[in-house]
């Protein structure tokens, strides 16, 4: 039962692999705030799925919230987000607490990430052409189309990280043991700066500084680039197989 965790079983669950894989941004941020929330449901007896798609529900209100012109909603979004990232490790934490045989869990999981990235991604897209216009901060400089350059970017990010989990995912269901070490850097960087990882700070400050299209345009290159990468390994070992 869930009276029968005490905080410091909910902290001890986490396993040896799991903490590695953890980038800086999880370990000493959300992660800690992570293990009081757990043990809390817990003790409520909320269920890990039900934590899963309540994180999912706060990312497409944040959503809608980047895409409002006012900077206290844009701020509120960003809290959303990092909120998000805190309940991504509670349901894990969760999870490993109840250790029942639930085949749904890592599918209601990978549903949460993929609203997550799909909504965020998008979402400072829409906010940097809000707040910039097709202006490049800092330099004078325009975007070489007018109207929607940040969108668009903001949307190749997107797409491209969807595509890279969605890749990596179904060749991981295959061949289950090989697909978690075949791109095990890529997800080491992906933990790292992605939404549980750099992402959601970073477009803050950026969004605060008044140079939210850079983060934007870097994330554009970033997954476009890990995409093609991703799929071209992915591609060429099942080839070989």
């Amino acid at each position: 039962m869930a009276g029968e965790h005490s905080l410091r079983d909910v902290i001890a669950s986490l396993p040896a692999d799991k903490r590695k894989a953890d980038g800086p941004w999880t370990t000493f941020v959300l992660r800690p705030l992570s293990f009081p929330v757990a043990w809390a449901l817990l003790a409520l007896g909320v269920t890990p799925n039900a934590v899963t798609y309540a994180s999912a529900f706060l990312c497409v209100v944040g959503f809608v919230l980047l895409a409002v012109p006012h900077p206290v909603a844009v701020y509120s979004a960003f809290s959303l987000f990092f909120l998000f990232g805190i309940l991504d490790c509670v349901d894990g934490n969760m999870a490993r607490m109840v250790k029942r045989p639930n085949p749904m869990g890592e599918w209601v999981d990978a549903l949460g990430g993929y609203v997550a990235y799909a909504t965020f991604l998008l979402g400072i897209g829409i906010a940097a052409e809000i707040a910039n216009g097709s202006a490049i901060p800092l330099t004078g400089l325009r975007l070489p189309w007018a109207g929607g350059g940040w969108v668009l970017l903001g949307a190749i990010a997107s797409s491209a990280n969807l595509l890279m989990r969605a890749t990596f995912q179904n060749y991981r269901a295959l061949r289950p043991e090989e697909g978690r070490s075949g791109v095990a850097g890529e997800k080491r960087l992906s933990e790292a700066i992605g939404i549980t990882g750099l992402l959601v700070p970073a477009s803050a400050a950026a969004y605060a500084a008044g140079v939210l299209p850079f983060v934007v345009a870097a994330y554009a290159g970033i997954y476009g680039g890990g995409c093609l990468l991703v799929v071209l390994k992915l591609a060429a070992k099942a080839g070989k197989g």
